[in-house]
């Protein structure tokens, strides 16, 4: 099954401008719904995964699955992964809620995932940590803030819940190496994924 992949990226301490702008091209940020959605098209896809090589790991996670965590292990193509579109939502320091500065940001996602060429997407939401804290915290702490994305979007967009499943991955898969806090802040994100 291919999956289209939307990465958030937390933002849990300060960062220089400048330090984000070289982030921001080499990781494909987007900050409009028009950009989330051609992020997220059928040619873009293609585009980006011609010639991937495809290698594989398992990755513990959890899940919500009938209102209940569950833990499971899963399988990811490491090398080859879906196409992403990447936005910067802030959260607190160890912290599940929202700040209000990301609001315009997640309202761009709202209005990307309702429209004509989404809205009948089902939607999987990953949550991601560094590596501070054990792999249990992260793993809990990942979930929440999926939830905390979800519970936005039902909110604020009228998005069925069904639509939205939540999954936290934790430390699992950082997107740089987790080696300083300019680092740990990009590996902190939520990604979308469209099935």
């Amino acid at each position: 099954m291919k999956e289209t992949i939307l990465i958030f990226v937390l933002s849990c301490c300060c960062m220089s401008p400048f330090a984000f702008a070289a982030e921001n091209s080499e990781l494909n940020f987007q900050t409009t719904e028009q950009g989330i959605i051609k992020s997220l098209t059928t040619e873009n896809q293609v585009r980006k995964t011609r010639g991937a090589v495809k290698k594989t790991r398992g990755i513990v996670v959890v899940g919500l699955v009938n209102d209940k965590v569950t833990q499971q292990e899963i399988v990811v193509d490491v090398n080859a992964p879906p196409p992403s579109v990447n936005l910067k939502i802030e959260f607190d320091v160890n912290s599940a809620a929202i700040r209000t500065e990301s609001y315009p940001l997640l309202d761009q996602l709202g209005k990307a995932l309702t429209s004509e060429k989404l809205k009948q997407q089902a939607i999987v939401i990953k949550g991601h940590t560094d590596s501070d804290g054990t792999e249990a915290y992260n793993l809990n702490l990942s979930m929440d803030r999926a939830k905390a994305v979800k519970s936005f979007l039902v909110g604020r967009f009228a998005i069925s819940d069904s639509r939205l499943d939540v999954y936290g991955y934790g430390q699992s898969i950082p997107l740089v190496p987790d080696i300083n806090a300019a680092n740990k802040q990009i590996n902190r994100r939520v990604e979308i994924a469209v099935k």
